[in-house]
C-alpha cells in the first residue's frame, strides 16, 4: 500500500519468486498500479485480493538495483529529488517543481549503447528508460510501452526553443510524446547510459548511482494482481 517508490520496494524483493505483488494504490502518483488498471478507489483495490488474477510482468535491472516502471537521468530525476524534499505532495507539488524548474535546468548530453549501437542524445530534458507506460497520474512518457514484451524503452526529449512548450505539453499531455519533433525512441533488451551526474531516479525516488548505468531487462519476472 503506496506509491510507486512503495511498491518497488517490495517488488524487487519478489522478483523471479513465486509471490505475487498486490498493490494497493495510495501515492501520489501511482503509475504502475494505473498501467495495469489497477483501482485507485481503496475497496476496490483490496477485493482483487478475492477475485484479481495474475500477471508476470518486466522488471529491468539497473546496475545493482531495480524499478518496475520508470527511472530518469535528467530533468525527470531533478523533479524526483526536489518532490522528495517538498513539505507537500501531490500533482500539483509536481507541477509546480516542473515549471519552477524548467527555466533554469541545465542541460546535458548523455552517451547511450545498445544493439551494436553508440548515440549522443544531445542536451537531453527528459531522458526516461520505461518499463511501464506513464510518470504517474496519467502522464505517459511511453505510450508504446508494453510491461510484459521483453523490452525497455528509452524516451529522449531534446531541448527545444521555449515556444515550443505548449505543443511538448499537449503532446504530453494527449498521450502523444513520440510523436513530438524533438522526441527520439529507441527499444532495447539492454542499455548503457553515461549520465552527466550521479543522481537519478527509480519509480520517482531518487537515488545516487555510478555515472555509468547498465540496464537489463528481467522478461516475465515478477507476478502481480491485476483485475
Amino acid at each position: 500500500m503506496g506509491g510507486d517508490g512503495s511498491v518497488n520496494e517490495v517488488g524487487k524483493s519478489l522478483i523471479n519468486t513465486d509471490t505475487t505483488l498486490a498493490i494497493i494504490p495510495a501515492g501520489s502518483g501511482n503509475g504502475l498500479a494505473n498501467n495495469l488498471n489497477i483501482p485507485l478507489n481503496l475497496k476496490k483495490a483490496i477485493m482483487l485480493i478475492n477475485n484479481g488474477k495474475n500477471q508476470l510482468i518486466d522488471t529491468v535491472k539497473i546496475n545493482d538495483d531495480f524499478f518496475l516502471g520508470t527511472a530518469g537521468v535528467a530533468f525527470d530525476s531533478y523533479i524526483s529529488w526536489k518532490f522528495d524534499a517538498a513539505p507537500t505532495r501531490g500533482f500539483w507539488t509536481y507541477l509546480k517543481i516542473a515549471l519552477k524548474g524548467f527555466l533554469g535546468y541545465k542541460y546535458s548530453d548523455y552517451l547511450i549503447s545498445y544493439d551494436g549501437k553508440n548515440k549522443t542524445i544531445h542536451k537531453g530534458m527528459l531522458v526516461t528508460f520505461s518499463n511501464s507506460k506513464q510518470y504517474g497520474n496519467n502522464i505517459h512518457i511511453s505510450p508504446n510501452a508494453i510491461i510484459d514484451d521483453g523490452f525497455v524503452r528509452l524516451v529522449a526529449v531534446k531541448k527545444f526553443p521555449l515556444i515550443y512548450f505548449p505543443v511538448f505539453a499537449y503532446y504530453l499531455l494527449s498521450k502523444r510524446i513520440h510523436k513530438f519533433k524533438f522526441t527520439d525512441e529507441f527499444k532495447s533488451k539492454k542499455f548503457t547510459i553515461i549520465n552527466s551526474g550521479h543522481k537519478i531516479h527509480l519509480d520517482g525516488e531518487p537515488v545516487e548511482m555510478d555515472n555509468k548505468l547498465e540496464l537489463e531487462v528481467i522478461p516475465k519476472s515478477l507476478k502481480v494482481l491485476i483485475p
